[in-house]
């Protein structure tokens, strides 16, 4: 078996150097040799694919850096941009097919890495994996009226790795048993705030955390049928240490609390999850009858966790809770758990009385349970004295939302359809009271809403669609006072093919929504207009063409009251986009197989309102085929960022990227 493998990889390898003729040729002149077996001969290869290797060049961001790791965050080096290999060898016993695929290795924020292998009805595994450098330093914080102490305290530079795999048993046939295993991590260092009451210090924090899902389960094919059934469990980990040793003053900036300075000399905090669970999946679809479709899914799980705190500080602190008590050095100790049934479900039903009329309907359920405990102990020293206290805490949340629609399709025409439909949804959930809730220590909301939808599809000509599709509500009572309540939403798509090679898409969505309720006043109005434009001639035509614009519009408006103060205040953010790309491709002049390609466009943003800003991003591109399988391309970018009120968070760099691409 060893031999048959180590045989494989040579003949890949050697069929990946030489062109598919040369192959043929040396099978055929194998076989001639004595005493070797005859083999299948063939003029194709059994691997194929592509492969990009290249190197980048980015010149030092001019402008803030952080920014530019926060938005773009691309280095330079050498770089194996894409992959993507099929193999299909002719009689090898393992695998009928292998897939392997990747992009963006070498360096870069985002790479991932694909790997399929297949034996016809024996089985199947797939298996994914991702990283992403995810890194966010933007000083600024979203308020924009904020300055000083209120600018952005935290910060992330943490790796986040992603691995999917599957292996499957008997694929395509009626029982395919299935297992599996996902692992998602994020580890890595940031900024955080440690808050001692009056005061807030930005320290160091060190991020780790992983969740490990293990499932199994088995697809049963009978036809007109299809059931699934799963069941899992689920380990995750959280662990969290934000710690300084130098002196820090904090929010306050040093501005006096009762005639004392605040500061920190030394703050640690720590804290540990842990937790788990298993869960269950039932899946199934059914066509018992030509009339009708039928589709359902029940999930249910019940994770508990078990958190651990802990928090050491050292300075001039107070706690308010002992009447501004000053204080040296504190001591907190927290310990507790979790457990949180969740319980999801769908079903739907489509019913075809008559060849053109169509009923669907729609059940949607997600109920969540919460119970929670919790023991704090915390002791205070001043020079004087020493202070003990514990306070437990117990809290419950119940929340549940349920939702139904009914729907008819209608084909008043070939050409012309008409939907129309209901949808009722209810929920009720409870919490514990807020800090201004002197009264009862637990509230009750409910949520309820009605829905009419409405929408058309036509095709007046076989060039032009028109699909436009409407919801409007009239909501009783909502969960959040930024949620759904008396909205209007709407979604209407052009689709227009001019020419055989000229097609024009455009696509409007407007969403209107109000809380009129006393002391929310919330209005909230988002629309975007959409327009593309494709012109792909063929016949080998030297000039093809991709453009689209967007323009975009978001208005939010409600009142709140202040803290502390508790005054009523308005809270508006205005944001209006224009987004725009545009690609073009020329094929040059060339002989042979030597025929180059020269690209150019790029991108834009440009917004205006609470926070204006500006973003460009030309791009070119060559690509030059030196022989069949050897290509050269090269590509150039320009970045730019600019905000008006930010100044110093702008940047703007160059960077180029070339290499060789390999067909296979």
């Amino acid at each position: 078996m060893k031999r048959e493998v180590i045989r494989w990889l040579l003949a890949a390898l050697f069929a990946a150097a030489l062109p598919a003729q040369e192959v043929t040729e040396a099978k055929t002149t194998s076989q001639e040799a004595p005493g070797e077996q005859a083999a299948v001969v063939t003029g194709e290869p059994f691997m194929r694919g592509v492969v990009d290797i290249g190197a980048r060049w980015v010149k030092d961001p001019q402008g803030d850096f952080q920014t530019y790791r926060s938005i773009v965050n691309l280095g330079q080096g050498a770089r194996l941009a894409n992959m993507d290999l099929n193999m299909e060898p002719v009689g090898f016993k393992l695998f009928d097919s292998m897939r392997l695929s990747g992009s963006n290795w070498g360096g870069d924020p985002f790479n991932t890495l694909r790997f399929n292998l297949e034996k016809n009805n024996i089985y199947r595994f797939d298996g994914t994996y991702s990283n992403i450098a995810y890194f966010n330093y933007l000083p600024s914080f979203a308020n924009t009226q904020a300055t000083g102490a209120f600018f952005n305290q935290r910060a992330y530079d943490t790796q986040i790795r992603n691995i999917d795999n599957e292996l499957q048993i008997f694929p395509g046939t009626r029982f395919t048993p299935y297992v599996a295993y996902t692992r998602n991590t994020d580890f890595g260092n940031g900024i955080t705030t440690l808050v001692v009451d009056r005061n807030e210090f930005p320290l160091r924090n060190l991020i780790r955390w992983g969740q490990d899902t293990f499932r199994g389960g088995i697809r049963a094919d009978f036809g007109r049928s299809h059931l699934t059934v799963e069941h899992g469990d689920t380990q995750f980990r959280d662990d969290q240490q934000v710690f300084s040793t130098e002196r820090l003053g904090g929010n306050r900036g040093g501005v006096p609390f009762v005639g004392q300075n605040l500061f920190l000399t030394d703050g640690r905090q720590a804290y540990a999850v842990r937790g788990g669970g298993r869960f269950s999946k039932v899946l199934f679809v059914a066509n018992p009858y030509d009339w009708v479709d039928l589709y359902g899914q029940v999930l249910y799980a019940n994770p508990k966790t078990y958190p651990g705190f802990f928090q050491n500080t050292m300075g001039n602190l107070v706690d308010a809770q002992q009447g501004l008590l000053f204080f040296g050095r504190g001591f907190d100790t927290l310990f507790g758990d979790a457990r949180r049934p969740h319980t999801s479900g769908t079903f739907t039903m489509e019913l075809r009385p008559h060849n053109r009329i169509r009923i669907r309907e729609m059940y949607e359920t997600d109920r969540i349970k919460t119970d929670t405990s919790a023991l704090l102990s915390t002791q205070l020293l001043t020079p004087t004295s020493a202070l003990s206290r514990e306070r437990g805490f117990i809290d419950r949340l119940e929340a549940s939302h349920t939702r139904q629609t009914v729907e008819a399709l209608v084909d008043v025409h070939r050409r012309f359809t008409i939907r129309g439909g209901y949808r009722y949804e209810w929920g009720d959930s409870v919490f514990r009271g807020g800090v201004l809730n002197q009264f009862n220590p637990q509230e009750r909301i409910n949520l309820e809403r009605h829905v009419g939808l409405a929408g058309i599809q036509a095709r007046p000509w076989d060039r032009l669609t028109i699909n436009v599709n409407a919801e409007a509500s009239n909501g009783v009572r909502t969960y959040y006072r930024t949620g759904l309540q008396d909205y209007h939403k709407i979604r209407a798509q052009v689709r227009y093919r001019l020419t055989e090679s000229l097609n024009f898409n455009g696509v409007h969505v407007r969403l209107d929504n109000r809380n009129p309720a006393e002391g929310v006043d919330f209005k909230f109005l988002a629309q975007n207009t959409s327009l593309n434009l494709q012109w792909l001639p063929r016949g080998g035509n030297r000039v093809s063409i991709l453009a689209d614009y967007t323009r975009s519009a978001i208005r939010s408006d409600i009142d709140y009251l202040q803290p502390h103060i508790l005054q009523p205040a308005q809270s508006l953010y205005v944001d209006n986009a224009h987004t725009g790309s545009l690609l073009a491709d020329f094929n040059l002049r060339g002989s042979g197989v030597v025929r180059p390609k020269l690209t150019l466009g790029g991108s834009f943003v440009t917004t205006a309102g609470s926070r204006p800003s500006r973003y460009y991003q030309p791009t070119g591109r060559f690509l030059l085929p030196l022989t069949e399988k050897v290509h050269f391309y090269s590509e150039w970018r320009w970045f730019g960022l600019a905000q008006p009120f930010y100044l110093f968070e702008g940047f703007r760099t160059h960077m180029i990227m070339t290499g060789l691409r390999f067909n296979m």
